[in-house]
């Protein structure tokens, strides 16, 4: 379980990274868009961590976690979703409302709470 927590860690601190330019308006460097796949797939190999983790080892139902593994899968689903919306915008050269990347970044943070949970009572 620490591995997936790892894994969301680095990909939010890529995300955030990503997010201080967008929020400035600042077009990404000629890597922006490399940075930006290696945080969803990052994210994606995080959730897939997850996903092996809780199979392997379910967290105890006597730490009140029992439910926070499930929850924690969902929400990052709900992540990837919306960071695809992000992405097929982007291919159309659109620029995103910022509540959609505000959502996606909101959906991530509170997945990533939830395994913190899960890894330091579990």
């Amino acid at each position: 379980m620490t591995i997936a927590l790892v894994f969301l860690l680095l990909a939010a601190t890529l995300g955030g990274y990503l997010s201080i330019g967008y929020l400035r308006g600042t077009p990404p460097p000629a890597a922006g868009w490399m940075l930006g796949l290696v945080h969803g797939v990052v994210g994606a190999a995080g959730l897939l961590e997850l996903v092996i983790g809780l199979e392997r080892h379910p967290p105890p139902a006597s730490a009140g976690v029992a439910g926070f593994g499930v929850g924690a899968e969902v929400l990052l689903g709900l992540a990837i979703l919306l960071g695809l919306l992000v992405i097929m915008a982007a291919w159309r050269g659109k620029r995103l409302s910022g509540v959609v990347i505000g959502a996606h970044a909101s959906v991530a943070i509170t997945a990533i709470a939830l395994v913190s949970a899960i890894v330091a009572l579990g």
